[in-house]
């Protein structure tokens, strides 16, 4: 990408910037006054060089670099949720599950889990939300032992690494599920059994939009790509597809690639409150999803880390 600047005699990047770096071994003549007829070429061992016209003409590989476009938050990222500013986290407290399991359920169906807690600013947060939506006593947390010996772990996978049970629990024997106390001021926590009623505390991290230029007409095909595809897959991303009323949602997997850990690509029926379609992970190619009855599908990339994957 080097190129001679006619007006100054010097080398420079072809987007016009400042020759700022050079490698610790480079040939001489990049200190020189430039040449149009030549350019650069770097070697596998890092070294550059100059290459003028050759005959016959020299073949040599060539890589290109692009500026990804900025992932800023959306106005409104949290939707329907509360917002804690603070932590970048989306909750939601809602009706009473009839189960630990149903709770979970409920909270999948709005793209988020139980919520998980990590420091004290979040549990009074979570507190004060559930009080003023009237669940005082107590809503169902993102927490269970099942599957983990006598430990408790969070659904969402993220680390354990706050905690704050009544003095004496959680209790042996007295549940595998976990319920913060609303009822008091500092929101403590005990084990509960499963089965048990509670309120709903849901929770995703915020939404994200890469600001894509979006055509004012409508389309019959397009594609859509997870937030700094291929480079990156961390950043959890949902786009909602509609066609014309009598009419059904028809979307292609060309590629997916995601840990099957933890990354998840969801497509559900409807906008909002609709069932799961497909709930895709790991590797797949050339594969084709439809609604059955709706005319609005929601496509929700919702990575747990997505690390060393495309999305």
């Amino acid at each position: 990408g080097l190129v001679c600047n006619t007006n100054t005699s010097k080398w420079e990047w072809v987007d016009g910037s400042a020759v700022d770096y050079k490698p610790p071994s480079y040939a001489s003549d990049l200190n020189k006054n430039c040449h149009t007829a030549h350019s650069w070429v770097l070697w596998a061992d890092g070294f550059w060089t100059n290459a003028g016209a050759e005959n016959p003409p020299a073949t040599f590989d060539i890589s290109c670099t692009t500026q990804l476009k900025q992932v800023v938050p959306v106005e409104d990222s949290c939707e329907r949720f509360e917002d804690d500013s603070d932590d970048g986290v989306c909750y939601q407290v809602g009706a009473a599950a009839e189960s630990w399991q149903d709770a979970q359920m409920t909270c999948r169906k709005l793209g988020a889990n139980l919520a998980s807690i990590h420091n004290l600013q979040e549990n009074s947060f979570l507190r004060r939300l559930a009080v003023s939506k009237g669940a005082v006593n107590g809503l169902f947390l993102g927490a269970t032992t099942s599957g983990k010996g006598q430990n408790f772990g969070w659904i969402d996978g993220s680390d354990w690494d706050y905690e704050n049970f009544y003095q004496g629990f959680p209790i042996n024997g007295l549940g595998e599920c976990l319920v913060l106390d609303s009822s008091g001021t500092s929101g403590e926590w005990s084990n509960v059994a499963c089965s048990s009623k509670f309120p709903v505390a849901c929770q995703r991290k915020r939404k994200f939009d890469m600001r894509f230029p979006i055509s004012s007409g409508k389309v019959s095909t397009f594609q859509i790509y997870s937030p700094g595809f291929p480079v990156s897959s961390s950043t959890p991303c949902d786009y909602i597809l509609s066609v014309d009323d009598g009419k059904k949602v028809q979307v292609e997997i060309l590629l997916l690639e995601a840990n099957s850990c933890c990354d998840h690509l969801i497509l559900y029926e409807n906008y909002v409150g609709g069932t799961i379609i497909a709930n895709l992970t790991g590797e797949i190619n050339d594969k084709t999803y439809k609604t059955t009855s709706s005319n609005f599908m929601r496509v929700s990339w919702q990575p747990n880390g997505g690390k060393n994957v495309r999305g």
